[in-house]
């Protein structure tokens, strides 16, 4: 993971194609991730974004990089838990 982007958390997290989709989709790069942010320079603490699409994942140490900010995975969705329990265990 680059180091000069900005790190802020993302709670209540989801992963969807697009901003227009309401279907969630595995974590990899090309999604985007949905939630509320925190500890971000330029957005206000918990509002909900989309981010732009994902470019890399670090999934032991819970980091997700997109173009311009690298996240923090914090709580995850009730709503995409129970869907990736349905789909393989994807967002176990």
């Amino acid at each position: 993971m680059k180091q000069h982007k900005p790190t802020a958390r993302i709670d209540d997290w989801a992963v969807v194609p697009n901003p227009n989709t309401g279907s969630y989709q595995e974590l990899r790069p090309g999604n985007l991730l949905v939630g509320r942010v925190f500890g971000h320079p330029r957005m206000a603490e918990g509002s909900f974004i989309f981010t732009s699409p994902v470019v890399s994942i670090d999934s032991d140490k819970r980091l997700v990089e997109t173009r311009n900010t690298t996240y923090i995975l914090g709580k995850v969705s009730s709503e995409y838990r129970a869907w990736g329990r349905e789909h393989t265990g994807i967002a176990a």
